[in-house]
């Protein structure tokens, strides 16, 4: 892990809280799909033919939000003058070209945890800034969608994450306190929606996320099936 000790939370230093969590609500991007480089690669293709260059910081802070939300930022950093409806229209095609004719993959460890959660009857679901349309396509190829009580996107909320509307639903939809709900993350804004919401929140980062602004976390671990979130579950 990148940072100076004790500047987040780490897995080893955690309480378990295992008995406190009543369902389990997953976020979507470069947590449960590796998607986050293909939105990388996206915004890198799109700037290419403009002769402009990735701003990185302007990435990761549109990392975890709806693209509704932040391609305005992204417009106006990068001295765009295309339309949002033009920006997002090329986003999203440059997105699938970079994704081909493969699935996006699967992040680590995810089915292992889906297996280990079910096998113990634990209530879970999604809780994405991602449109319906979007899940759908992306997790058909897997067969996921089925596995999760619920799904809930960017079309299911009038603010997207940091805001934590969309944790609160998740937890109304389980009719639980949001302090029995374990949220993973693997984004600094959806761990600040998490925790805003009151639920408890691991995150999983990726190389994209900096990891110095964790420190409302939970816990931090390495991966979905990490030895520690397991034991914390009781699975």
């Amino acid at each position: 892990m990148n940072g100076p000790a004790g500047r987040y939370p780490r897995a080893w230093d955690m309480p378990p809280f295992a008995p406190a969590m009543r369902c389990v609500v997953f976020d979507l991007d470069g947590l449960l799909i590796d998607s986050e480089p293909l939105f990388e690669e996206a915004a890198r293709r799109l700037l290419a033919v403009r002769g402009k260059e990735l701003i990185a910081d302007v990435m990761r802070k549109m990392m975890g939000a709806p693209a509704r939300e932040v391609l305005p930022m992204f417009r106006e950093h990068h001295g765009l003058d295309d339309s949002h409806e033009t920006i997002a229209t090329e986003y999203r095609d440059h997105f699938r070209a970079a994704a081909g004719d493969q699935p996006v993959a699967l992040m680590p460890g995810a089915l292992a945890l889906l297996d280990r959660l079910e096998a113990h009857g634990m209530p879970k679901a999604i809780a994405t800034s991602s449109t319906r349309a979007y899940v759908d396509w992306v997790l058909q190829p897997h067969g996921l969608l089925s596995r999760f009580a619920f799904a809930l996107t960017a079309d299911d909320v009038s603010q997207g994450k940091p805001h934590p509307e969309i944790y609160e639903k998740a937890a109304a939809r389980f009719g639980c306190d949001p302090a029995a709900v374990l949220v993973l993350e693997d984004s600094v804004n959806g761990m600040r929606a998490a925790k805003a919401a009151g639920a408890r929140c691991v995150v999983v980062p990726h190389a994209l996320v900096d990891r110095n602004e964790l420190s409302l976390a939970d816990a931090i671990v390495l991966r979905l099936d990490a030895p520690e979130l397991l034991e914390w579950l009781g699975l």
